[in-house]
């Protein structure tokens, strides 16, 4: 007897050791979820044989087109090959879970420090590329905000989540960090359960007059169906005006200057009907997506002038690249390549090389110096790749440059 209940005991353990990556994939689910009560998740971690130790924890979401697939393969078998790859390629960089949720490729991710998430983006943004290039799979990559606590998780997979929805602003094939393109994102004034604006917020980011309309009659509609009495609806049109200062108190705009002669919003916009409150919203929520607009391209020229600046105060050092320039000024490759590029019309390599180039010029025409110890004044210690480059770029090797304007 006494045999039959240990026989049945390891057959129990063989048992659960085999469902042991379902039940803990479930559980990851429950944590992306916000599902897991932080006073039990490190009981639920000893029992499901999971080591997440951190000390910092970030998710990342790959998303895979629909509408760009290869012939001969169907979506899903395209996104269990993304999958695949994910596995295989950036898996064993990072100390993660993965698994699959709603169609996409989840990654919670063990950081050693918050700025490890610019290491992630830049590893997860080549494999995008490389994943387009050899398979046709148009992939985008959300990264979420870092969190010190496993517990939250939840809001690193939203912001992940989210990040990927930008994907219409940044474009595709390629990764997207949340905390580059909103600033303070992880600190977003949205607590109340009742006013939850992630729609309406989401299109001020992103959309255009016409989404930001429908996202307003969704959720006046919503505090219009939620309120049974004036009081209530006096409450939730309260909470809604609060949740907009937030909103633009953590984006770094102020949101006394869309009031108009507004002097008193939270006793103005509780007397408003549905009619005027509708319109209301949507003319301060359009007004805040350009100053928005504005914030985002500011930011933009504001990284390309201190990148210029490294160019121009180092451009002699001969590891200077965009490697580099991006860790000095603490933002990923992927993002930086992207804005130089819409910025400027150039990538920052071909920035780079043409500021080491006209120098170069410049300097053989003004020096005696010999070409080689030019090419080592501008960060090219090979002497042959220097007048490699300078032939691309001039049409004629240095020494030729120097005869031919001497000449002339």
């Amino acid at each position: 007897m006494e045999r039959e209940e240990k026989l049945n005991v390891q057959k129990l353990e063989n048992y659960f050791d085999d469902v042991l990556p379902i039940i803990q994939t479930n559980f990851f689910v429950s944590l992306i979820e916000g599902r897991v009560n932080e006073s039990e998740y490190e009981k639920f971690l000893q029992a499901y044989k999971i080591d997440l130790n951190g000390p910092y924890f970030c998710c990342a979401v790959f998303h895979t087109s629909e509408n760009n697939v290869p012939e001969e393969m169907s979506p899903l078998l395209l996104s269990m090959s993304v999958e695949r790859e994910i596995k295989a390629r950036i898996v064993g960089k990072f100390k993660c879970r993965e698994f699959i949720y709603l169609g996409n490729t989840v990654l919670i991710i063990e950081l050693k420090s918050k700025e490890e998430t610019v290491e992630l983006t830049d590893v997860c943004d080549k494999f995008c590329k490389w994943v387009n290039r050899v398979i046709g799979a148009v992939v985008t990559a959300g990264i979420g905000m870092v969190c010190d606590n496993i517990s939250n998780i939840n809001n690193s997979y939203d912001g992940a989540r989210e990040a990927v929805s930008y994907r219409v602003l940044y474009g595709t094939k390629r990764a997207i960090n949340i905390d580059e393109i909103t600033p303070n994102k992880q600190n977003m004034g949205l607590q109340s359960e009742e006013t939850k604006m992630h729609e309406l917020f989401k299109a001020i980011y992103l959309g255009n007059e016409q989404e930001i309309e429908a996202a307003t009659n969704r959720e006046v509609d919503r505090i219009h169906g939620n309120s049974n009495t004036v009081s209530q609806y006096k409450l939730y049109t309260m909470e809604m005006v609060g949740a907009f200062y937030r909103f633009c108190e953590n984006n770094f705009i102020d949101f006394n200057d869309f009031l108009g002669e507004m002097s008193n919003p939270y006793e103005k916009v509780p007397k408003m009907d549905e009619i005027t409150l509708k319109k209301w919203i949507v003319q301060v929520s359009t007004e805040m997506g350009k100053q928005l607009k504005s914030v985002r391209n500011s930011k933009s020229r504001r990284l390309i002038n201190d990148a210029k600046n490294i160019v121009a105060n180092r451009y002699m050092e001969e590891d200077l690249s965009l490697d580099k320039v991006c860790s000095i000024m603490g933002v990923s490759n992927s993002y930086f390549s992207s804005i130089f590029k819409k910025e400027t019309g150039i990538s920052f390599v071909s920035y780079l090389t043409d500021y080491r180039m006209d120098i170069a010029a410049k300097l053989i025409l003004d020096t005696n110096e010999k070409s080689y110890k030019i090419g080592e004044m501008v960060g090219y210690m090979d002497a042959n790749y220097f007048s490699y480059v300078f032939k691309k770029k001039f049409g004629i090797s240095p020494s030729k440059y120097r005869n031919a304007k001497l000449k002339s």
